[in-house]
C-alpha cells in the first residue's frame, strides 16, 4: 500500500490544491445556506460535488503522507519535536527562507493545510447530509471556519512554495 500511495503522493498533492482552489475560488458565488436548492446553478452543484470528491482525495493524500513515520515532518507537534520548525522561525527572524527539506516550518504549514482541507471535506459533507434541518445552518458555520482555514494556510504553504522556487531558481 505505500508503495501505491508513494507513487500518487504527487499527483494527489496536485488535485488536492486544484480542487481547493476550484472550492475557495468558487465559494462566493454558491447559493447555499440551509439547503441545497432544487434549481442549483452549475457553481453551486460543482462546489458540492467537487467537495465530496475533495473528501476522499484528502484521507488518500493524508494517508501517503503520514506512512512509514512521514507523519513526524508534516505534524512535528505530535512528536513533541519542534526543533526543525523552531529553527525556520528562527532564520526567518534572521532574515532567511526556510528549508523545504527535512520537515520545519513549510512542511508543517502543508501538514496544517492538509488538516484544515479535510475538516472543510468533513463538515461540508455533514451540512450536505443534515440540509434542511435544524443543525444545517451550525454545520455551515463550521465548515465556513474551516474553509477559511484553508484559504489562510492555502497564502501561507503559496508563499512558501514561491520561496522555494526563488531557491531553485538561483541555484
Amino acid at each position: 500500500m505505500r508503495a501505491l500511495l508513494d507513487r500518487f503522493n504527487g499527483p494527489l498533492h496536485g488535485l488536492a490544491g486544484l480542487l481547493a482552489a476550484w472550492l475557495l475560488l468558487s465559494s462566493p458565488w454558491v447559493a447555499l445556506y440551509r439547503s441545497l436548492p432544487s434549481d442549483a446553478g452549475f457553481i453551486s452543484l460543482a462546489h458540492v460535488a467537487l467537495g465530496l470528491v475533495a473528501l476522499p482525495v484528502a484521507l488518500l493524500y493524508l494517508a501517503a503522507c503520514t506512512l512509514g513515520g512521514r507523519w513526524r515532518l508534516y505534524f512535528p507537534w505530535l512528536a513533541g519535536d519542534m526543533a526543525a520548525v523552531a529553527r525556520d522561525v528562527a532564520g526567518l527572524v534572521r532574515g532567511r527562507r526556510p528549508t523545504s527539506e527535512g520537515g520545519g516550518l513549510l512542511a508543517m504549514l502543508e501538514g496544517l493545510l492538509l488538516i484544515a482541507l479535510l475538516a472543510a471535506a468533513i463538515s461540508g459533507a455533514a451540512w450536505l447530509a443534515v440540509q434542511g434541518g435544524s443543525a444545517a445552518l451550525a454545520m455551515r458555520d463550521v465548515h465556513i471556519v474551516c474553509a477559511r482555514t484553508c484559504a489562510g494556510l492555502a497564502l501561507a504553504h503559496l508563499a512558501g512554495v514561491a520561496l522555494h522556487l526563488v531557491d531553485l531558481l538561483r541555484g
